[in-house]
């Protein structure tokens, strides 16, 4: 583990800094994978509809709007891959 700090006094900021390396295990890896997956997608569909708004000269959504369209999206997605998932295996059973 490598880390910095510094402190500077009176009305400074105070900047820390600290690497960690992890080892995690092929569950862990999984769910990693996922919500790597999931921010992806989020910030892709995010990306491209403030784009289409922009395009078309209107404003741009606030964070929680695009939060609320979104996250919304990628939760469904997650249910409709983990049930292909469980019907897929079914099938092969």
């Amino acid at each position: 583990m490598r880390s910095s700090f510094s402190v500077k006094k009176r009305s400074k900021t105070v900047k820390a800094r600290y690497k960690y390396r992890i080892y995690p295990n092929h569950i862990q890896i999984k769910k990693l994978s996922q919500l790597f997956g999931c921010c992806r997608y989020v910030w892709n569909k995010s990306l491209e509809h403030c784009n289409q708004l922009y395009a078309d000269g209107q404003k741009k959504p606030s964070y929680v709007d695009l939060t609320k369209q979104f996250i919304t999206k990628c939760q469904e997605r997650i249910t409709l891959v983990k049930g292909s998932c469980i019907y897929s295996i079914a099938a092969v059973s």
